[in-house]
């Protein structure tokens, strides 16, 4: 008997061994699992950016990757005709965190001041350009274009001619389709030639020369149009050859500002007048942005970041950062910049 009590006994203390050891086991296992749990990388934020159809290249191709990786975001880009994003952002149809326009005109008239509802409150300047021609070399007349593109031919006379199949932007979604308009006045004075933007555009929305962004970009490379009204980066990036214009006309010197405001285009059927300027795209956090902070990353990494460096190899233009609109609403990550414009 007393063997076998000694034998129950042990019994006891090895199974009450094994049920400490197997909550140790547990518990260890449990605070591994949570120490892991916090060391896991957490998700990128969601980063939406609006940004000028022209860009859609350089934003989605490049600059994408490259931030997401260096602000731990996940960019959901979106591009399209500047002043068509921005009607976006005031139907409420979208609520982006970050904005870029290819024109301050849209900042001011579109997502600015209460009749907008303050959809934008600020904005800095990013980079500048110019218009150029760029011309299909699929093109029947390549040699032409590539004539008044050395000097030979003036290259309006080119695009007179028969058949020759001419693109551009809507001017009431696109600033580049305003650019263009105005650009086309300038022209006349500086060539003297009276009726220069009649015989060339045709009405301000001729739908035999309006087309989205994106479709004018296919039509050129395909051969399907011979030239479009472009921005030198986009015939860049596009590797197409293009025509130069006149600093005096081509809206890319902003030395030249008080001549290019003598000219002006104001939308049939009523409508805010846009005069000509220098071509500057601006970038802003929207006052409503769902990731402020974020956002705010991403106007530093554009304007004096990596952001900028890659907007110069693709062709754009660099220009001082400075801020425009309400200062006091400028994020304070942001006030260091702010403060030297």
């Amino acid at each position: 008997m007393k063997i076998l009590k000694r034998s129950m006994w042990g019994g006891a203390i090895a199974g009450l061994m094994i049920a400490v050891s197997g909550c140790g086991t547990s518990t260890a296992a449990q605070h591994a699992a949570n120490g892991a749990a916090s060391r896991a990388p957490s998700k990128p934020v969601p980063l939406s950016v609006f940004y000028a159809g022209s860009m859609t290249h350089v934003m989605e191709q490049v600059i994408r990757p490259r931030v997401d990786q260096a602000l731990h975001v996940d960019v959901q880009g979106e591009g399209a005709g500047s002043a068509e994003l921005a009607h976006m952002v005031t139907s409420k149809l979208a609520n982006p965190d970050v904005f870029i326009s290819a024109s301050p005109a849209v900042d001011v008239n579109d997502l600015m001041g209460a009749s907008n509802g303050n959809a934008a409150r600020w904005y800095a300047t990013l980079a500048t350009d110019q218009l150029v021609i760029a011309y299909s070399p699929k093109s029947k007349e390549a040699g032409e274009f590539k004539l008044a593109a050395e000097g030979k031919v003036p290259w309006y006379k080119v695009l007179e001619m028969p058949g020759v199949r001419f693109g551009r932007t809507d001017p009431k979604l696109d600033p580049k389709g305003v650019n263009t308009i105005l650009m086309m006045k300038l022209a006349e004075a500086y060539y003297h030639q009276p009726n220069l933007e009649k015989t060339i555009l045709g009405s301000d929305e001729n739908p035999a020369q309006v087309f989205p962004e994106e479709d004018l970009i296919a039509q050129l490379t395909s051969g399907q149009m011979d030239a479009v009204i472009a921005y030198k980066h986009e015939a860049m990036e596009w590797h197409v050859p293009y025509i130069t214009l006149p600093s005096a006309i081509n809206l890319g010197d902003p030395a030249l500002a008080a001549e290019y405001a003598k000219v002006s285009w104001t939308p049939s059927g009523g409508g805010k007048t846009v005069k000509g300027a220098p071509i500057l795209f601006t970038i802003t956090v929207l006052t409503h942005a769902p990731h402020p902070e974020q956002a705010a990353a991403f106007v530093r990494y554009m304007t004096v970041g990596q952001g900028h460096q890659i907007l110069v190899q693709d062709g754009f233009t660099p220009t001082p950062i400075r801020f425009y609109g309400d200062l006091q609403s400028v994020p304070a990550s942001l006030k260091s910049l702010a403060e030297h414009s």
